[in-house]
């Protein structure tokens, strides 16, 4: 039962973010006209950081159980190859996220911004959409795998892709000294 209701978060989230893909469609015009109702970078940015934060919740939620099958855990492969599907679509999803409007600033009253993401995503985003766009790639190579030893090897690299996003375009604080 807490496998179907995790299942149905997880797709709950794959549609908020399968619904972000509209945006790019209207995002240019946003520079040549006024704001346009609808537009939710312009109009609710702190609304399209936290998609986009709970976006990434269930990407972390699906890899869970990926990390732990490659420390030699038993657990079953069509469970995990389901996981790695919903990362695909929700990496897929992501960038589109990103709208300018959502850059990190520091609030109006001096409070630190309310995203984790790096300038460095709109400094050069066709370098963050390519990485993410990688993920996703190696996510369903996951997804399509015949047995566990050929899972495991694409688990590895999508560990390794998501730590290697996270350490250019995620601001993650130090732990505070003792």
């Amino acid at each position: 039962m807490k496998q179907k209701t995790k299942l149905a978060a997880l797709m709950a989230v794959s549609f908020l973010g399968m619904a972000a893909l509209v945006f790019p469609a209207v995002g240019p015009s946003l520079m040549a006209q006024e704001r346009i109702p609808g537009l939710t970078g312009a109009d609710h940015a702190d609304d399209v950081v936290m998609a986009r934060q709970l976006l990434m919740d269930g990407v972390d939620d699906a890899m869970h159980d990926i990390d732990i099958s490659t420390t030699g855990a038993e657990l079953k492969l069509e469970s995990l190859k389901a996981n790695a599907n919903t990362i695909n679509m929700l990496l897929l999803a992501f960038p589109h996220l990103f709208p300018p409007q959502t850059k990190p600033t520091p609030a109006a009253d001096g409070s630190p911004s309310t995203t984790l993401a790096q300038p460095a995503i709109w400094q050069n985003f066709e370098a963050f959409y390519g990485m993410t766009q990688a993920a996703a790639a190696v996510a369903y190579e996951a997804s399509q795998a015949d047995g566990m030893p050929q899972f495991i090897e694409q688990a590895k690299k999508l560990r390794a892709a998501c730590d290697g996003c996270h350490a250019v375009y995620m601001h993650v604080e130090p732990p505070p000294n003792p």
